[in-house]
């Protein structure tokens, strides 16, 4: 599941929109670091004088002998558990040691050639990892969106011939042309398909034309050739991060999410051995057959934020200081709180593409429609983008009753949460005790929701979800 969270709720006080850093509502105004890292229009928030970046940026990338050593030492580890235990394919063992050799040269470069150095090397590594056709027609296709990018032109007009060439790209992704090979498909859409939304919606809002270097940093990155299901990076947040403390801090912090995504990798592989790889509910003969089917169908997750992690460490290496990807999602009490937890970076990309517009444009009409209203929009747009990004991976729009009912009930549960936290906002808290005590059960009640939910969206119909849930009644 690429994209299993949805949004954030804002609220006003005084007038002013909010966003909670661990809740859907909170009474701090919007901060401008939030803001910058969700692409607000700058007259949302508040203007601060900007910080003296390239001087910090090189002090920060000052090498360490010691330092650097211990952090070739936990790599060169790291990359021994991938080869030793068979994590990936080859492929991805060849990624993960370009990456990492990557690293031990460009730590070592003077700042001003180390970004170049690196997007060098992501370039060229779609020749390594891809085949050389697909690479040429996927870096000329980038060129040309670039080329298109800087024209001196209306906004509009260029995203409409970026609009023709996708519009293109669909229908020879749809009729497996011979002219492209079928592989290309895939990879051009988990580089282009969310995140040339994203930036189309940063270049609407600055003045400065587009430049190569951070066009090139953004889209085309090394491990992305390998996994096509990738984390919706944000261009303002990659760029506003870029070696925005120590060097040593930022890497060995990814070196510690590449270790938690290889746990949760090797946990995801418990999960497959003791899960059926195919849709067989006549196995569940029994009450603790179904539960344990839920339960391991739900952890499938771990496929996900396992490879999430190890993609965001590895640009940690290279002094991208990007957010978690997913925190502790298994611990949600809410159904919003599980929208902040299990992928992040979505959430953010629905904030700042679908949430904020709607609910700016309706809030002069009360802030609760404006939520609601805002929230709807979110999932129904999560919904047809999870179709869009199925059609890339595979060839075909994804139209299911049970991917249409687990968001839309996903929705309008959101949607009740929301209302719940406003109006519980007027009533009398809940004392120190009351919330601790209350906390354990919240969250083995949102896990219960989401373990039935999850295996309702991973059946193949209606019929065979509800012959899952009833067989072990009819068996005895």
């Amino acid at each position: 599941m690429q994209s299993t969270a949805a949004t954030s709720t804002i609220t006003a006080t005084s007038g002013s929109p909010t966003i909670g850093a661990k809740g859907w509502v909170d009474t701090q105004p919007l901060s401008p670091s939030v803001s910058e890292a969700l692409g607000v229009p700058a007259r949302t928030v508040s203007q601060q004088p900007p910080r003296q970046v390239r001087g910090a940026e090189e002090v920060y990338a000052a090498p360490n002998v010691g330092r650097f050593l211990v952090l070739a030492a936990e790599l060169v580890l790291l990359l021994l558990v991938f080869h030793l235990f068979h994590l990936e394919t080859r492929s991805f063992i060849l990624m993960s040691a370009v990456v990492f050799g990557t690293f031990f040269i460009h730590y070592w470069l003077p700042f001003r050639f180390k970004e170049p150095f690196w997007v060098t090397v992501s370039t060229g590594g779609a020749f390594l990892l891809l085949d050389p056709k697909v690479a040429t027609l996927l870096i000329a296709v980038g060129l040309a969106f670039f080329l298109i990018l800087r024209l001196p032109v209306a906004f509009q007009w260029r995203v409409l011939s970026l609009g023709a060439i996708f519009a293109a790209l669909i229908y020879g992704c749809a009729t497996r042309g011979p002219s492209i090979p079928a592989s290309f498909y895939p990879v051009f859409g988990a580089i282009f398909m969310f995140r040339i939304i994203i930036y189309l919606y940063d270049l609407a809002h600055r003045t400065e034309p587009p430049r190569l270097l951070p066009f090139l940093s953004y889209f085309f990155l090394l491990p992305n050739y390998y996994f096509t299901l990738f984390p919706v990076i944000d261009f303002q947040t990659m760029r506003r991060t870029y070696y925005q403390r120590d060097i040593h801090e930022i890497a060995q912090q990814g070196a510690h999410w590449m270790v938690r995504g290889t746990i949760q990798l090797m946990l995801y592989r418990l999960v497959v051995y003791f899960n059926d790889p195919y849709y067989l509910p006549d196995r569940v003969t029994s009450l603790g057959a179904l539960i344990a089917t839920l339960i391991l169908t739900y952890l499938m997750y771990l496929n996900v934020s396992g490879k999430f992690h190890l993609v965001v460490g590895m640009l940690h290496l290279f002094g991208y200081d990007l957010p978690e990807t997913n925190r502790r999602y298994l611990l949600a009490s809410s159904f919003s709180d599980m929208w902040r937890r299990i992928n992040i970076y979505w959430k953010d990309f629905m904030v700042k593409i679908v949430y904020f517009p709607v609910y700016f444009r309706l809030r002069k009409r009360g802030e609760r429609r404006a939520q609601l209203f805002a929230t709807a929009a979110v999932f129904l747009v999560t919904w047809a983008l999870h179709s869009y990004q199925f059609f890339w991976i595979h060839g075909q729009f994804i139209l299911s009753w049970p991917d249409t009912i687990f968001w839309g009930v996903l929705g309008l549960l959101v949607m009740a949460n929301v209302l719940l936290e406003s109006r519980g906002k007027r009533q009398q808290p809940y004392s120190s005790w009351q919330v601790r005590a209350l906390k354990p059960v919240k969250i083995l009640g949102m896990f219960v929701a989401m373990t039935t939910l999850w295996s309702f969206w991973s059946a193949p119909n209606l019929g065979a979800w509800v012959y899952l849930m009833t067989h072990w009644i009819h068996s005895h």
